[in-house]
């Protein structure tokens, strides 16, 4: 039997696949949403916060929303960090001390 639009037809019709199953939203659907919640609370309500908790809002979204930056050292620096622990090992301890 050649596979052809007709033939698709009559197997698709013999087959046992049920009706598609619907899922549930996530977990992290379901933490989206009252994060909504929550950030449509704050906004509304940001006037009844004291200015502490408005600080720690702020910072803690913050952390959240710019990325985060690594230190860099510049080739000038890294000279001045070597040099500094050079003259501690030479130096000679003091006998007074």
């Amino acid at each position: 039997m050649p596979f052809d639009p007709n033939s698709a037809k009559k197997a698709g019709k013999k087959s046992k696949r049920g009706p598609a199953k619907k899922e549930g939203p996530s977990i992290k659907e379901k933490m989206e949403l009252l994060y909504e919640k929550v950030l449509d609370d704050l906004l509304i309500n940001q006037d009844k916060l004291t200015k502490t908790e408005r600080v720690k809002v702020f910072v803690t979204l913050s952390n959240y929303i710019f990325p985060k930056t690594k230190s860099v050292r510049d080739k000038f620096t890294l000279e001045q960090l070597k040099e500094k622990r050079e003259d501690h090992f030479n130096q000679d301890p003091d006998p007074t001390k």
